[in-house]
């Protein structure tokens, strides 16, 4: 299991935004917050998530010229009498659709996000006093549209781990000690992951790997029929969502070549149990990788 101690720190440089996940939490609550100000006309949210020195301005698109025009700026006080007036005039709404927050980068003190809403998208700053996360600039362009929401989709694809072997009769067998052990640690691997699903194939060994990181997800794990494996319906399915899939030695390289569209990877050697596929997919581009535990 030494390995895994060389692992965990190349791919926490990967994963890591480089703070506790509760970091990322209290961030994505403050988006939260003022996107709901701004749709509900909430004053007390706006409070919460906007910080007095605010400086927010943007950027609106000419539908006769098409080009953006600057429009104004909107410091705190304005930000509060415009979102008062939204609540006294009824244009109020209660959107879920078109709403997205993604944290972009965490540092020390201040931290960078990305927010989509009917108005358009917004590239925030926040900064942390006392504790607590809150907004100090904003640019945004609008109107809103859809080709702006496009979000990227990232699968981790792994084999189950170690699995008992005493009983080569049995065709469903549990994880070893060693096996439980690796999938807590593809946890602590994985804790600076926000996963929205956890797939596994319907056997103790794969749902007993992917249980550590589900609970800590708190997803429910989803089921796969390795035998019947839809690259492009699995995309379509999973657009815009962070994905775990756990499989087997030949479906785990095969389902990552299924949405790839391409046979880039060879079947996993039958004594490894450390490899994780990493595929990203933003449009047309997709990208892979691949990290390998001896």
């Amino acid at each position: 299991m030494k390995s895994f101690l060389t692992l965990t720190f190349i791919l926490f440089t990967f994963f890591s935004f480089g703070q506790e996940k509760s970091d990322q939490e209290q961030i994505e609550a403050t988006l939260n917050n003022y996107i709901d100000a701004f749709y509900k006309g909430d004053t007390l949210k706006l409070k919460a998530a906007i910080k007095p020195r605010l400086n927010k301005f943007g950027y609106w698109k000419n539908k006769e010229s098409g080009n953006y025009d600057y429009y104004d700026h909107m410091s705190y006080d304005k930000a509060l009498a415009f979102v008062t007036k939204m609540k006294t005039e009824g244009k109020t709404r209660d959107e879920n659709k078109i709403r997205n927050v993604k944290v972009l980068d965490i540092g020390n003190h201040i931290a960078s996000a990305k927010v989509t809403a009917n108005w358009g998208i917004d590239y925030v700053l926040l900064s942390k006093d006392n504790g607590k996360w809150m907004i100090e600039q904003v640019i945004w362009e609008g109107p809103y549209q859809k080709e702006v929401e496009e979000q990227t989709t990232t699968y981790y694809f792994i084999r189950h781990a170690e699995k008992d072997r005493s009983d080569k009769t049995n065709r469903n067998p549990h994880l070893t000690k060693e096996g439980l052990e690796r999938a807590e640690h593809w946890a602590k691997i994985f804790s600076n992951v926000k996963f929205d699903l956890v797939y596994s194939t319907d056997y103790n060994r794969t749902k007993e790997t992917a249980l550590p990181t589900a609970k800590q997800n708190n997803v429910e794990i989803s089921l796969y029929d390795p035998r019947k494996l839809d690259g492009k319906a699995f995309m379509e399915t999973n657009k815009g969502k962070t994905v775990l899939v756990v499989g087997h030695s030949n479906t785990t390289p095969m389902f990552a070549n299924a949405v790839l569209g391409e046979k880039k990877y060879k079947l996993i050697n039958d004594s490894s149990n450390g490899n994780v596929y990493i595929i990203k997919v933003l449009g047309d581009s997709i990208t892979s990788e691949l990290l390998v535990i001896n």
